[in-house]
């Protein structure tokens, strides 16, 4: 059992964490995240879950500023979502290689903290939502996509080389490479990735967003997400565009890719629908009604 509330914080300023009692902005932004307004207005967050026993974190590093973000929820040892961005200033390719320094994330309370012994000999991967090879950059910010709050348990034959998870990162990574890098330096992808922990609000019920809890404590999801915004100064619709992901998690050595993957594309509205998380609250309204209706699949390079 809980015992007590947990403070809601992130790392970094604390004169950026001060949560706000304004009300909210009418007219441009009906549903923008309100509390710790410095890191939760950022474009790629979703809007907070903010229960008493919710943990909302940032990590950062020195190089450019903030890495990724998350929202975890102490009840049930797992995180909500990870959030984070692709823009000219962490899309540059160092090629620092992976890390592999596998820790746990000493920022959530010791109680509730998922362990790198929780993650061991369970049957499954630890599955990253932010991959390595996404923060090609910075070795700290690399260090970062190996933290527990950063993982699920994944069947090897979801995410492992050449699986579905895996095909999936790397079509992302084809749509980042093309334009953030090439097209226009001013271009940003935001992305929300994440898995389904049996919470409420979505239209599948909670027992039915997990395959089990594990021996020794961790919920395994059985559907994960990916969702995307893309903000382009040339595109339609005001120079955004989304897309999302979803696909069942299975031990059935999906190899879908390339074009395939286009059976796992639906909208963000669809995908609100699902898991009941409102994504990119922040975008004004009359933007994000447009956008979030709507997956073209051609417009992110399928045909």
């Amino acid at each position: 059992m809980l015992l007590g509330a947990v403070v809601a914080v992130s790392c970094g300023n604390d004169d950026d964490l001060t949560p706000t009692t304004s009300p909210q902005e009418k007219g441009d932004n009906e549903n923008a995240n309100t509390l710790y307004t410095a890191y939760s207005r950022r474009m790629e967050m979703p809007r907070l879950v903010g229960g008493p026993t919710d943990i909302f974190r940032v990590k950062s590093v020195p190089t450019y500023g903030v890495n990724f973000s998350y929202e975890f929820s102490c009840d049930r040892r797992a995180t909500y979502w990870i959030a984070y961005r692709w823009d000219i200033d962490n899309t540059v390719d160092n090629n620092v290689g992976r890390s592999d320094q596998w820790a746990d994330d000493l920022e959530l309370p010791e109680q509730y903290r998922v362990t790198t012994y929780d993650h061991n000999n369970d049957g499954y991967d630890r599955g990253h939502m932010l991959a390595s090879e996404d923060r090609q950059n910075s070795w700290q910010a690399n260090v970062q996509t190996f933290l527990m709050s950063n993982m699920h348990p994944q069947y090897n034959a979801f995410n492992g080389k050449d699986y579905v998870w895996y095909n999936m990162e790397i079509r992302v990574r084809q749509f980042y490479s093309g334009w953030t890098r090439k097209d226009n330096a001013q271009d940003t992808i935001y992305a929300v990735k994440g898995g389904t922990i049996g919470t409420e609000g979505g239209s599948i019920s909670p027992r039915d967003q997990i395959i089990e809890v594990t021996p020794k404590g961790l919920i395994v999801p059985r559907y994960f997400y990916m969702a995307f915004l893309y903000k382009n100064t040339q595109a339609s619709q005001g120079g955004y565009k989304a897309i999302a992901f979803w696909v069942e998690h299975t031990d059935g050595r999906d190899t879908t890719r390339g074009n395939d993957l286009q059976k796992c594309v639906i909208s963000i509205d669809e995908l609100e629908r699902r898991t009941g998380i409102d994504f990119f609250c922040n975008l004004p309204d009359d933007i994000e009604n447009v956008v979030e209706a709507n997956a073209t699949p051609k417009a992110w390079g399928f045909y």
